[in-house]
């Protein structure tokens, strides 16, 4: 889709750099409107979404279902029973902070392996700024196609040679 936007943009016009700007921005705050908060010990209720970081012996344990680097598995927290803690995983986080994906996969994870729990918390900034680039990424779009900041005469195709 931005190939296309990009070439109804004239090439001379400034336009075009302000709105690969915005929204490389935008993809960038793809990350979303939610932040984690700072590691707790406490377990947070359960069906709320949670990243639980794991300690050296949980990364050990966990390594051949979830990888043997992962930092933090994020996800919503099912059930907690047992010295046991169950989380449908959205996604993982290794130590070099590489994310990766899943499909709400289950995963068991012993209490003995969690050093602490990061609630999911909703970040009004995050929000507001990427509110913000999808709005000015819209408005360069619609003024770049629509030569709102405007293109020299001479430089128009079909205009007649100027006569010296």
């Amino acid at each position: 889709m931005m190939p296309r936007l990009l070439s109804a943009i004239p090439a001379r016009s400034f336009a075009r750099p302000v709105m690969v700007a915005v929204w490389s921005w935008t993809l960038l705050l793809q990350i979303g409107c939610y932040s984690h908060g700072p590691i707790q010990t406490a377990p947070p209720p359960v069906a709320e979404q949670v990243g639980v970081v794991l300690n050296d012996r949980g990364r050990a344990l966990l390594a051949d279902r979830v990888g043997p680097i992962i930092q933090r598995i994020e996800g919503r927290q099912v059930k907690r029973q047992n010295g046991e803690v169950t989380v449908a995983v959205s996604q993982v986080v290794d130590l070099r902070g590489n994310t990766t994906k899943w499909t709400g996969e289950e995963v068991t994870i012993p209490e003995d392996a969690i050093m602490g729990y990061q609630p999911r918390k909703f970040s009004k900034l995050k929000t507001f700024l990427l509110v913000g680039a999808v709005v000015a990424g819209i408005a360069a779009t619609i003024a770049g196609a629509l030569d709102i900041f405007g293109t020299p005469r001479s430089d128009l195709p079909g205009d007649p040679p100027s006569q010296s």
